[in-house]
């Protein structure tokens, strides 16, 4: 979650580097899309690299990643809503399987001492950074 900018975005990255079938989830469509673009890119250069490369039995072979159709898929999600989450949540199972690690990473971050907040950015910020942490779960 949280996959369209920092942490979330680094996070998808380096799982990407790790041939890693992703599946981001943020709030801003446009920047999970970006993201999922970087994640193509890398995907892209490891086929490449992998095709450059013979593979020789006996020449390291074990310590080879085997070759595999790498995907990422992005949903919008505001998992600040639960009925989003879940409604999201089979949506991803349907479509691509059981998950088998989460990054529940999404976050919000409000900028004010907490006697300036207005009640509304309180209560979203327990929402996303409380709540939705067992809803995703």
């Amino acid at each position: 979650t949280g996959a369209g900018s920092g942490l979330g975005r680094l996070f998808a990255l380096e799982f990407a580097r790790r041939r890693a079938l992703l599946v981001l989830w943020d709030i801003n469509t446009q920047s999970n899309e970006e993201t999922a673009g970087m994640v193509r890119h890398i995907y892209r250069e490891l086929a490449e690299a992998a095709a450059a490369t013979p593979r020789v039995a006996g020449d390291g072979e074990k310590d080879a990643l085997p070759p595999c159709n790498l995907q990422v898929y992005t949903y919008t999600c505001d998992v600040g809503k639960r009925e989003n989450v879940y409604s999201t949540a089979e949506r991803v199972h349907k479509e691509v399987g059981e998950v088998s690690v989460l990054v529940n990473n999404a976050g919000v971050v409000s900028g004010h001492h907490l006697l300036e907040c207005p009640d509304e950015l309180i209560e979203r910020t327990m929402m996303v950074n409380c709540h939705a942490h067992f809803w995703v779960t």
